[in-house]
């Protein structure tokens, strides 16, 4: 009894300097990599607990190297932009100025019934209120509403508005995203021109992105 009190309080401590390296995130929060980590770390603590002819170095060494893995790689994806894609996917959108990607629905297997229950956990009772819906890497729906829709209804003010929609990261890091390009309705050269007038190239970019309106945000990468 003493030595499965012991290996519990051991193991209790070891999971949560683990899980605090890993980073701060709530469950739902968790991408793929991370959550079968969570998943395997939780069966190689709870073994040596319960099985205490398992040696104590069972839980530790899986626990540590799968620790060493997840931080490691962690490292590789934030220079690597590619293979975060590869790894932890991307976000789809599902809802595009208004309109309604069928096919993309299709693609992430969810039906419209989830959509609209997704809408309505975020106080959206119509689909057609809805500008954009994003399908992020962590499976949730993230929604921006039409401005004529937001309280103070513009819409009844009778205010002609430009719809901002939402900003369009086209560089990340240094990285241009051809895709989000596409979504922007911007080209290569258009961006390359835009950042010609500042005297900047794409090397020097963090994040440049861009609105339905045309309005840019331009943050510079800090020289190390």
């Amino acid at each position: 009894m003493v030595t499965v009190f012991i290996r519990t309080l051991l193991i209790y401590f070891i999971l949560i300097i683990s899980m605090r390296l890993m980073g701060k995130r709530q469950v739902g929060e968790l991408q793929l990599s991370e959550l079968i980590v969570t998943i395997m770390l939780s069966d190689f603590a709870a073994t040596p607990i319960y099985e205490t002819d398992i040696p104590f170095s069972y839980a530790i060494i899986p626990i540590l190297l799968l620790l060493s893995v997840e931080v490691i790689l962690s490292f590789i994806i934030l220079h690597a932009p590619k293979l975060k894609i590869l790894l932890g996917g991307r976000p789809s959108l599902i809802i595009r100025k208004g309109i309604l990607d069928q096919k993309e629905l299709a693609r992430q297997r969810m039906c419209i019934s989830e959509l609209i229950s997704s809408l309505r956990q975020q106080g959206i009772a119509d689909i057609n209120n809805v500008e954009y819906a994003i399908l992020e890497e962590n499976g949730k729906l993230s929604v921006f509403e039409k401005a004529e829709k937001k309280p103070p209804s513009a819409e009844c003010s009778g205010i002609d508005i430009c719809e901002p929609g939402i900003s369009h990261s086209l560089i990340i890091d240094r990285n241009i995203i051809a895709r989000n390009l596409e979504n922007a309705g911007w080209t290569e050269g258009h961006l390359k021109d835009e950042l010609r007038k500042l005297q900047k190239s794409p090397r020097d970019v963090l994040l440049f992105s861009v609105n339905d309106c045309g309005e840019t945000t331009i943050i510079y990468k800090e020289e190390q």
